[in-house]
């Protein structure tokens, strides 16, 4: 079923899907970076950081397949404007991790609610935009993972280095609301 939208439409839709791509993208990219930090900070071992970084794939998959079996039935926006903003909650939750567990935990939820987004994103563009123009409308939206890589990370590491490793994720939660709130308007 493809929707007809507006050009307009169809750019803020674009403009909105890859902004959601780009803070989650960079919610996962953020943590590799942090390693020495955080080892240090929470008395970690090498493979403890790795059990770390590795939570968030791990659940991101285990999401993506118990979506698979209910997606159909709430619908896609539906399922964008639920998970999106508690993957904005996981965010802030790793903000505030006091210790190696919560930071777990956090990580482990912010998998699970933005592993999907991705393939909710692409699956909206492909349901709403026309063929003619979804290479293109795909070219824009997953622009944000290599946008994320080349400035988010930098950016994120500049927030660190100012003022502490929580930064990144405070940014990423308020990105989260301020997206999620221009979305339903």
């Amino acid at each position: 079923m493809t929707t007809h939208l507006t050009p307009k439409r169809e750019r803020w839709l674009l403009l909105t899907l890859a902004s959601i791509q780009f803070t989650s993208v960079l919610d996962f990219m953020i943590m590799m970076p942090l390693g020495p930090q955080l080892t240090q900070l929470f008395g970690i071992s090498a493979s403890q950081f790795g059990f770390l970084v590795s939570a968030y794939t791990f659940s991101a998959g285990l999401s993506g397949f118990l979506a698979s079996t209910y997606i159909d039935r709430f619908g896609r926006k539906r399922m964008m404007l639920t998970l999106y903003p508690l993957f904005g909650v996981a965010a802030f939750a790793c903000s505030l991790a006091p210790s190696f567990g919560w930071l777990m935990a956090a990580r482990v939820a912010s998998g699970f609610f933005g592993g999907v987004l991705m393939a909710l994103s692409q699956t909206i563009v492909a349901e709403v935009v026309p063929f003619e123009r979804r290479g293109r409308a795909m070219g824009v939206v997953m622009t944000s993972f290599s946008v994320a890589t080349v400035a988010g990370v930098p950016l994120a590491l500049f927030l660190v280095s100012h003022f502490n490793w929580h930064a990144p994720f405070v940014g990423i939660a308020v990105l989260v609301g301020i997206i999620a709130e221009y979305h339903t308007r």
